[in-house]
């Protein structure tokens, strides 16, 4: 009897034990799922199934772990076990096995769920239908999938963890992006186990992308730090901190390193969340992400335009053909202006976030398009770019089946995406060699261009600086400016190490490129594009000559009627780097030469010359440089580069006006 009384005891001291630590087990996965902490809370939930197999509130738990955590497979079987084992279980897991269906692409089951969760309360049925909505267009936009083809970048790129907002240099070879990945620069974790983010950096090597580096200290610290985007020339990254509320701050390129950053104005920073930014080609236009107050709703997106001051203005929210009651987020301004592309978890899409894109006419946003899959999926889907040329883009996903987490992707758009836009074929551009600008009343043959119904895609107009004399690469100032407009419409700064840079053309028109460094001879550059044409490439070699006496340079952009020797208005963009090279060069005596061909009366064409060269100098000295600083001298036909038997290739060579180094200056 005694043994049985004790045998008895064990027995109710075990059942006991067993059900503290079922309890104990429940309560710890569900403490790890309200945290977040979803591996830890799917570990727990299955400790407490060993004590008691087949509980309804553990399967339950576990299921809703594994859907949050993105392992569909396994959430779909617990909570379709759940239901069946206790189908008021929750009020909410009609919604949640829609959601698993909706994730496992079975449309028709995720809308009998959700229908079923509509049905159980009144104020469920907003949201059911809302997500009824959205899986039947999730169902057609998956069963006529765009032409292109999505691969993930493979685990050299990606790791375990979360790898995402990627930003891509113009030329398409480097690529930087953002990773909790171990080995975080200030050793720091999560409530989750996962670490602090840091910035790294992959290039593109004989097609394959490279083991990623890590940024230095000047951008990756002791807490989070995220890369945002990085603009057109890529001199300039953008960078999300958590300083202050969430903020927006850069770092400029310079010396072969990135500098320390610093916030952005305080009319784009606030107190409340600034997360994502871009900025268009000509450096004028910012859109970025807030959840300040006055908006529609979460995140939404806003642009600000610098001032004549530099400063930048008010920003402005793009209203509700972009935003929405839910998040807009990640941003992305096309280089040619005119599109775009950001991710929404508000318009009508696949689910959670999608990537749309929106075509710009004036200030009007026009309906944003989405994408469409294989690009989105019923998962998240964000942080997307595109190359200028459209035919490459890189964004990021959660949806299963990569290396880890959030994970970044490849989308070869060779056959790309049909962006409604026209794009008609024209003529290559036209570098140009002569400064003398026919007048209205001069008869000459012009090409009348039908225009099309939408913009020009772009030009990138890229190289290299060089030491005329060493051939050695400059890090110099490269400044394009419409040459109509008197307008600067890009600035780059050459890389000190490769000479390389690159400029974004929006539009077509008559621009002038003047590139400059302390110590050299600026060198002049024009050409002319077409209004609308393809994507195309402009690669130049741009060569530099020291500051020293007897250096000559033509100046491309100093222009004048035909017969006359007032300055035209293009005229102004080059005027202004000469007063600067003067300006930032106080010891420099020059002189302004002009040059004429061999038709005409060469007397007359002597007298128009030294006119043209006075025309400048005068206006040097309207502007502030000393007279005694400056000469003007007319050559006339004197002086001819090149043979004067041809027009082009000839005579509009020999028409011309020079810079001339003629030594120090006694006064600056």
């Amino acid at each position: 009897m005694l043994r049985l009384k004790v045998f008895l005891l064990i027995i109710i001291c075990s059942s006991a034990l067993h059900a503290q630590n079922f309890r104990k087990s429940v309560r710890k996965g569900d403490q790890y799922l309200n945290e977040n902490n979803y591996s830890k809370a799917i570990s727990y939930y299955k400790k407490a199934l060993k004590y008691k197999p087949g509980n309804a509130d553990a399967t339950y738990g576990l299921g809703l772990a594994y859907l949050f955590d993105f392992k569909n497979d396994e959430a779909l079987k617990q909570l379709t076990l759940v239901r069946q084992l206790d189908p008021k279980i929750g009020i909410n897991i009609d919604y949640y096995l829609g959601q698993a269906h909706q994730y496992d692409y079975n449309f028709d089951e995720a809308i009998r769920y959700y229908d079923l969760f509509g049905d159980k309360k009144r104020k469920n049925r907003y949201t059911a239908d809302l997500k009824i909505e959205e899986c039947l267009i999730a169902d057609s936009l998956y069963s006529n999938p765009k032409p292109v083809v999505v691969e993930n970048l493979g685990q050299t790129v990606n790791s375990g963890q979360h790898d995402y907002t990627p930003a891509l240099m113009a030329n398409g070879k480097t690529l930087y992006f953002t990773s909790n990945r171990a080995g975080s620069t200030g050793g720091r974790k999560l409530q989750d186990g996962s670490f602090y983010e840091d910035i790294y950096s992959s290039s593109l090597q004989d097609g394959q992308w490279s083991k990623p580096q890590k940024l230095g200290r000047n951008l990756n610290g002791d807490y989070h730090d995220a890369v945002a985007s990085i603009s057109p020339d890529g001199k300039r990254l953008f960078l999300y901190s958590e300083k202050g509320n969430g903020d927006i701050y850069f770092s400029n390129f310079q010396d072969s390193t990135w500098t320390y950053p610093q916030p952005l104005s305080n009319k784009i920073n606030s107190i409340f969340w600034e997360t994502s930014v871009s900025i268009t080609a000509d450096g004028q236009t910012l859109y970025f992400s807030s959840n300040r107050p006055g908006g529609y709703g979460g995140l939404d997106i806003y642009r600000t335009t610098k001032g004549e001051d530099g400063e930048w203005g008010t920003a402005q929210n793009l209203g509700p053909s972009v935003n929405t009651e839910a998040a807009e987020d990640a941003p992305m301004i096309h280089p040619d202006g005119h599109t775009l592309y950001f991710s929404s978890s508000g318009h009508q899409g696949m689910g959670g976030y999608d990537i749309y894109y929106s075509k710009i006419e004036g200030q009007e946003f026009l309906a944003p398009v989405n994408l469409g899959c294989p690009i989105n999926t019923v998962y998240d889907d964000n942080y997307f770019v595109i190359s200028a040329d459209l035919k490459h883009a890189y964004y990021a996903s959660r949806k299963p089946g990569g290396s880890g987490m959030v994970d970044i992707y490849h989308v070869d758009m060779e056959e790309k995406i049909e962006i409604k836009e026209i794009v008609q074929s024209e003529p290559e551009p036209v570098l140009v060699e002569n400064n003398e600008i026919p007048s209205e009343n001069d008869k000459e043959v012009e090409v009348e261009m039908t225009e099309p119904d939408t913009k020009a895609v772009i030009t990138v107009f890229k190289g290299k600086v060089l030491d005329a004399s060493t051939g050695l690469p400059v890090g110099a100032v490269i400044k394009m400016v419409d040459n109509k407009k008197s307008t600067l419409t890009a600035e780059a700064f050459s890389d000190p190490q490769s000479g390389e840079f690159e400029l974004i053309v929006t539009e077509g028109g008559d621009f002038g490129v003047s590139t400059s460094k302390k110590g050299y001879l600026f060198n002049s550059i024009n050409f002319r594009l077409p209004e609308f044409s393809e994507y195309q490439e402009i690669d130049v070699s741009i060569l530099l000559d020291r500051a020293e006496v007897g250096t000559k340079m033509v100046l491309k952009n100093i222009f004048f009627d035909s017969g006359s020797s007032d300055l035209r208005t293009e005229s102004l963009g080059e005027l202004k780097v000469i007063k600067d090279l003067l300006m930032n060069s106080p010891e420099l005596r020059v002189q302004i030469n002009g040059h004429t061909d061999d038709v005409g009366n060469s007397v007359y064409n002597k007298l128009l010359s030294k006119k043209r060269a006075q025309s400048v100098v005068d206006y040097l000295i309207a502007n502030g440089i000393n007279t005694e600083r400056l000469e003007a001298k007319g050559f006339g036909e004197e002086k001819p580069l090149v043979s004067n038997d041809d027009e082009i290739g000839g005579r509009e060579i020999n028409r011309r006006t020079e810079i001339e180094i003629l030594g120090e200056s006694q006064n600056g």
